[in-house]
Parts: structure tokens; sequence; C-alpha cells
């Protein structure tokens, strides 16, 4: 059976305590195709499951995203009648379009760098979105700064390229809000490419609710929400820190810097936590938890055409953060968790 297995890979890997290079052997395991299938299926299922829901509630003029009815009550809905997974479709077709482009992104670049790493692996999940988004596994040294630049920037670019056109259509398609919010509503908090969104759409000449209404006063169509959920996954890869896609462009730019800005988005995250959505302190962890980043050569250093790519990368952050991006019930859950087991 070894005998199927690919080739062993070598790797030329800087040693900052020698300093020297020295040669790491890499030999690739196969690869758990099935696996890889079966989560996919599974998040396709889940987030057509979560579609159908907001499709119904759009065409009902209902609240959009609402606590009210019970955490599973989108899939025991869906599940009832297999038929209603088809109102599904836009929004899992746009949001799995947006994640599949984001990892590939990562991927792609990873085979034409000569890195080892899995197919991307989708999470299902029974949260409001269907899913905990995606990731790949880098199982292999990267052999240079140039590499993994491009490799941590190329999934970002991606995603938000594909995400552009899904919140145009999804903006287009949204339309005023008729009735009065519940209780149990939730609010999402708007980054601006929200707003630029609306503002090309009326250069376009468009008269859709969409481009003229406050985003506050809009029935969002699922393929908006998707686009915003996109957005936001996006955001969250991009802060500066740990081994998040913004860490690793952080360390390609300086690796020396690293631990520092590292500590600063740390730093940051704590009062927006607290101010705002108590979810940052999460992501505050997961920047401590994956704080050192493996060794990559130092030299040579980033050219310019690669650092006015950053600039680019910093304006996708910029065009994608908001800083309080859940509010209302889930909000509320989510702060009161985090509150009583910082006070236990």
């Amino acid at each position: 059976m070894s005998d199927n297995l690919p080739p062993p890979l070598e790797y030329q890997v800087y040693d900052p305590d020698r300093n020297e290079i020295r040669v790491e052997t890499i030999q690739p395991s196969r690869r758990p195709y099935w696996l890889h299938a079966l989560l996919f299926v599974l998040t396709i299922l889940s987030t057509l499951c979560i579609g159908a829901y907001l499709q119904r509630n759009f065409d009902q003029h209902v609240t959009m995203m609402s606590m009210g009815r019970g955490f599973f009550e989108p899939w025991t809905w869906a599940l009832a009648d297999w038929r209603r997974l088809a109102l599904g479709i836009p929004f899992s077709l746009s949001l799995l379009g947006i994640l599949t482009a984001h990892e590939l992104g990562h991927y792609i670049l990873c085979v034409r760098r000569g890195v080892y790493a899995s197919w991307p692996y989708f999470i299902p999940a029974p949260t409001l979105i269907g899913t905990f988004g995606a990731f790949i596994r880098i199982k292999s040294p990267i052999r240079s700064r140039d590499d993994l630049f491009d490799i941590g920037i190329a999934g970002p670019i991606a995603g938000f390229v594909v995400a552009v056109p899904v919140l145009l259509l999804g903006l287009w398609a949204s339309r005023p809000m008729i009735g009065l919010l519940d209780k149990d509503t939730i609010f999402l908090g708007w980054p601006p490419a929200f707003h630029v969104g609306q503002w090309i759409l009326s250069a376009l000449g468009s008269h859709s609710s969409g481009a003229s209404y406050d985003l506050s006063a809009l029935s969002l169509h699922p393929v908006a929400i998707a686009a915003w959920v996109g957005m936001f996954a996006t955001s969250l890869n991009l802060l500066p820190g740990g081994q998040l896609d913004g860490g690793h462009i952080v360390f390609a730019l300086n690796p020396r810097a690293h631990s520092a800005v590292s500590r600063l988005a740390i730093v940051a995250l704590i009062p927006l936590a607290w101010f705002g959505w108590a979810g940052w302190i999460i992501w505050a962890i997961v920047i401590r938890l994956t704080g050192h980043h493996p060794d990559v050569p130092e030299s040579p250093r980033l050219g310019g055409r690669r650092r006015l790519v950053a600039v680019l990368g910093l304006l996708i952050f910029a065009l994608t953060f908001t800083w309080n991006p859940i509010q209302g019930s889930l909000g509320d859950v989510v702060n009161e968790a985090i509150d009583y087991f910082l006070k236990k």
C-alpha cells in the first residue's frame, strides 16, 4: 500500500537558532477524500436549511433573523418537507461560493508554490448561518516570505472578489421592511462595503430599494445575508495576528514585528468586546493561542509590488470590518455567556 503514496517532498528550512538552512523531508499522506466530500455535502444541506428558512421569512415579510421560534426551527421546518430545501439554493450557493473561493485561493497558491496542503475542510454546524466556515491545513514548510505572503492574501482577495457581486445582487433583490420587529430580532452591523454597494447600485441607475433605502430599513434578501457573512468571515481572517491570514501577511511583511502586532491586536479586541460584540474576546484568545508563527527565511524581503498588494489587503479589511457585527438577542446571549464564564 505504501507504493501508492506520493513521493517524499524535500524542503529547505531556515533554522533561526543555528542561522542555517537545513533540509526537511515531508511524506505526503493519503488524502481523506471521503471526509472532504462528506463535510461538504453536510454543509450544503445545513446551509440549504438555513437558506430555505430565510427565504420563507423574506417571502412572508416576517423578521428575517430571530431566535423567537427556537434555535433548531430552521432545520425542523426545512426537513419536514424536502421540497422546501430548493428555497435555500440562492443563500447556500452564494455563501458556499464565497467560502470556496477563499479556500481555493489559498490551496491553488499552495500548489503553485510547492507547499503541501490539505483540501478544504468545510464545517457544517447548527448555527444561524449553517456553518462554521472552512479551512485548509498546510502540512509542509513555506520556502520564502514571498510564498507566505501570496498564500496568505490569496484567500481574502478571492473571497472578496466573489462576495462583491453577491452583495450587489443581494441588495438589488432586498426590499423595504414591513411590520414590527419582535424582541428576539437579531440586528446586523453594517461594514462599509454595504454602503459602497448601495452607492454602486445608485451610480448604475438602479431604483431598487436596496440602492435608496437606509440599510436598517431594509428586509435583506438571503443572498445579501450570505454576502454579509462572507464579508464578516473575510474581516475575521484578516485580523493582523497569530496564524490568521492577516497574521501571515504581517509576518511576511516584517517577521520581527509579528509578535508585537499580534499583542496590539489582542489589546484592541478587548475594548471592542467590552463595548460592542463580546465575541471579539474569542478571537483575541485565538490570536493568543496561535501567536507563534512558524519560521520562514527572512531573505529575500518582499518587493514593492507585493507591498502594494498588502495595501489592497488592508483596504479589503477596512471595507469588510464592523466593530459591532451582531446585535440583538444573539449578541445578548453571547455577551451573557462570556460574562458568566469570566466571573467564574
